[in-house]
C-alpha cells in the first residue's frame, strides 16, 4: 500500500524536542527521505510552524525545498489574523498549497475566522488546502467562515485536538469533546487527520495508545474514511513512539482494505491533485 502523509514539519535548524535536539538526527529531511524509502511515502503534506522564534523562517525553508523535492506539498504558516495584503498570491508562486493555522482559544479563532471571510475569493479561487491546529473551543468558532470555502479542503490535526487522558474516554464524553468538530462533519470539505496519537494519551509513549480509540470511532462514525488522513506528526512524534508504531494508529485495523488505504493515502492524493488542477 503506497503512503501519503498527511502532517509532518521540515525545520532548517531541527526540532529541539523534549531533550533539546530533534529526535530525527541533525538531518531531519535526510532522515525523513529514508523513511520515505522504507515505507513507501510518495506525497507528503509538510506543515508549516513559525509560532515561536526557534522556527522563524520556517515558510522560506519549505519554499527552498519544494523544486528539488516533488514529493513536499507544503503549507504555509499564517498568524491568526492571517498573512499581510498580497501574501498569499506570493505563497501559491512560491509552490505553497495552501496555509497551516494554529489556533489555541476563542479569541484567535474569532481572529482567523474574520480573515477568512475576507480572503475567501483568493482561497477558493487556488483550491487552498488548510491545515489546522485547533482546539475544540476554537474549533466551535470556525463553522460560518469554513461553510464559505466549500471548494478547499480542510483538514483537522491531531485528532481535533481532543487533549490528554490516562484512560479511554466514554463514548459520551468522547462526543461531548469533540462536539464542535463533529459539528463540522456537515459540510463535506472538512476532514481530519489521524495524527499525533500520542498527545491523547497519558504516558504519551503507551503506544498503541488506548485513549485515543473512543476518538478515532467518533471521527470514522461521523466523518467516514473518505475524509479521514494518516499524518506521522514527523519528527515530534519520535520523541514518544517509533514511526513504526505511528504507522499503527489505534481503531483502524478493522477496516476494509479500501477504507485502509484511503487513510493512509488516497485521501491525501486526492485533495492535492484537486489543489494542483486549479493552479
Amino acid at each position: 500500500m503506497d503512503l501519503a502523509d498527511a502532517h509532518l514539519h521540515l525545520f532548517a535548524n531541527g526540532y529541539p524536542g523534549r531533550y533539546g535536539r530533534s529526535p530525527a538526527g541533525a538531518e531531519e529531511l535526510a532522515a525523513y527521505q529514508d523513511i520515505r524509502r522504507v515505507h513507501g511515502i510518495d506525497r507528503a503534506l509538510v506543515v508549516g510552524y513559525e509560532g515561536e522564534a526557534h522556527f522563524a523562517g520556517n515558510n522560506d525553508y519549505l519554499a527552498s525545498l519544494v523544486g528539488s523535492h516533488p514529493w513536499i506539498a507544503p503549507v504555509a504558516y499564517v498568524p491568526p489574523d492571517g498573512p499581510a495584503d498580497g501574501q498569499l498570491a506570493r505563497l501559491w508562486a512560491a509552490g505553497f498549497v495552501g496555509v497551516s493555522a494554529y489556533l489555541a482559544d476563542t479569541a484567535q479563532a474569532d481572529r482567523f475566522a474574520a480573515w477568512l471571510t475576507t480572503a475567501a475569493p483568493q482561497l477558493t479561487a487556488a483550491r487552498a488546502l488548510l491545515s489546522l491546529n485547533a482546539t475544540p473551543a476554537a474549533t466551535a468558532r470556525l463553522g460560518t467562515a469554513l461553510a464559505g470555502l466549500d471548494a478547499c479542503p480542510v483538514l483537522f490535526s491531531h485528532l481535533g485536538l481532543p487533549g490528554s487522558h490516562p484512560t479511554p474516554p466514554s463514548p459520551q464524553q468522547a462526543a461531548e469533546t469533540l462536539a464542535p468538530l463533529l459539528d463540522l462533519a456537515r459540510l463535506p470539505q472538512v476532514g481530519v487527520k489521524v495524527s499525533g496519537l500520542y498527545a491523547v494519551s497519558e504516558p504519551t509513549h503507551a503506544w498503541p495508545h488506548a485513549a485515543a480509540r473512543p476518538f478515532v470511532d467518533l471521527l470514522l462514525e461521523h466523518f467516514g474514511s473518505r475524509r479521514l488522513y494518516w499524518g506521522s506528526d514527523f519528527p515530534p512524534s519520535l520523541d514518544h513512539v517509533s514511526f513504526s508504531q505511528t504507522l499503527e494508529p489505534v481503531g483502524l485495523a478493522q477496516l476494509s482494505r479500501t477504507e485502509q488505504a484511503d487513510i493512509f493515502g488516497a485521501n491525501l492524493r486526492r485533495a492535492l491533485d484537486d489543489v494542483q488542477a486549479a493552479r
